[in-house]
């Protein structure tokens, strides 16, 4: 069995080292190795030698990195690896790591110092603190919340603005699962499908539950985050509270679709209704299409009621049946308003008897049931006359079965008011 050498580096070996290594006594530098030379911007190692250490010490640390060299020297200490800055001989500045231990040579007591340059790196983690920082003070000023969840849907990210819009800290949050906050999970889920189908999503409608309970409307732009090995991780992305944007859609939506004076529906969406059911049976020769059947109908003698109380009497007058006319409807009719004292019924999948005893409780409803108007205490007793008609298989249009059911109004109206009259 062969004796390993004993391998005793010379000192052409610290000549070698790519760290850098330099021998202080007072304070003084003795030796500086190649890679010192170099790193201090010195022409040559002699260019070192016998210039003082602080020269090479940025300002303030000269105190710090001086004690620890008086340390190693005084008391013979060795020092930990220890951060700096400082400055090279052409006066550029630069951060480096330093071990240093006492050190004699020939007699000669100092401090051998062994340093690393990390300025690069140094420089790299500034700027990701900065950019840090700079993200940090975005999330701190956003209106709109920036949010990140994982692979299972838990939340691991929320910005603070969360907290003026959900009413929860980021730390109430962050852990959470991001469903447990949406009243309805199919939102959610339709989500997350749409994210999984596309990698994204962008201004995705959806509600969200405050912690006071209020349910608010949200609008969600994000995108899916993937693993090192491309599989989905979770997703990131901005909402944003748009409650006030859908209140006013919903309430501009109402203002087009609603009659102002009753609520009911408009004269285009009632008519609207009318079209769609034709267009349901329209182009389709079955021998027994699905029926319905069309109410219109007009207050008797309204003129009198306006002329003698006034029209905000009138106009109570029309809220008042529009309100008894509901109570009447089915879920599946349109009821609105066409014209001043003019109403329309759309009765979907209904046939001619059964309108037609539809029509007589409204009638009978009406007129059994006077306005009390308010101001003067008085009872006013209206009437209504009703024409009805049903979907006819020889209609060409829904204004068709609009006007034979008009026609039948008029005749109701002739035959002495406060009657229904059908088509036979």
């Amino acid at each position: 069995m062969s004796t390993p050498l004993d391998i005793r580096p010379s000192a052409d070996w610290i000549e070698a080292l790519p760290s850098c290594v330099v021998v202080v006594v007072d304070e003084h530098i003795r030796y500086a190795n190649t890679a010192a030379t170099r790193l201090l911007d010195a022409a040559a190692p002699g260019d070192l030698i016998g210039q003082p250490i602080d020269r090479y010490i940025h300002p303030l640390d000269l105190h710090r990195s001086l004690s620890r060299l008086r340390k190693a020297a005084n008391e013979g200490l060795d020092n930990p690896v220890t951060e700096f800055r400082g400055q090279t001989a052409t006066g550029r500045q630069i951060v480096f790591v330093m071990s240093s231990s006492p050190i004699s040579v020939e007699g000669v007591s100092g401090v051998l110092c062994s340093f690393l340059d990390i300025t690069e790196r140094a420089w790299m983690e500034a700027q990701l603190k900065e950019t840090d920082q700079n993200f940090q003070r975005i999330m701190n000023t956003m209106q709109d919340v920036f949010y990140r969840t994982d692979a299972q849907g838990i939340t691991r990210y929320v910005c603070p603005a969360v907290k003026n819009v959900l009413g929860y800290s980021a730390e109430e949050i962050c852990g959470q699962p991001a469903a447990s906050f949406y009243p309805d999970l199919s939102e959610r889920d339709a989500l997350v499908a749409e994210i999984r189908a596309k990698g994204f999503a962008h201004d995705f409608p959806g509600r969200m539950r405050r912690k006071d309970g209020t349910i608010i409307d949200i609008s969600v732009s994000t995108h899916a985050l993937q693993d090192d090995h491309g599989q989905y991780a979770g997703v990131e992305g901005i909402w944003r509270d748009i409650t006030q944007r859908k209140t006013m859609e919903r309430e501009l939506e109402r203002l087009a679709t609603r009659d102002s004076l009753t609520g009911l529906a408009n004269r285009g969406v009632a008519m609207q209704a009318l079209t769609l059911s034709f267009e349901r049976r329209g182009g389709r020769r079955e021998s027994a299409p699905s029926p319905y059947s069309v109410l219109i109908f007009d207050l008797d003698h309204f003129k009198v009621i306006n002329d003698t109380y006034g029209h905000v009497a009138g106009d109570q007058v029309l809220r008042h049946i529009a309100d008894l006319v509901t109570l009447q409807c089915r879920t599946t009719d349109t009821f609105g308003r066409v014209g001043g004292e003019e109403f329309l019924l759309v009765l979907e999948n209904t046939v001619l008897a059964v309108a037609h005893e539809i029509a007589e409780r409204i009638r009978a409803a009406i007129a059994d049931t006077p306005v009390a108007i308010q101001g003067n205490h008085q009872l006013v007793a209206v009437t209504a006359s009703i024409g009805v008609s049903r979907y006819l298989e020889t209609d060409t249009n829904p204004s068709d079965i609009f006007e034979r059911a008009d026609r039948l109004l008029y005749q109701a109206k002739l035959l002495g008011r406060n009657r229904v009259a059908i088509d036979f």
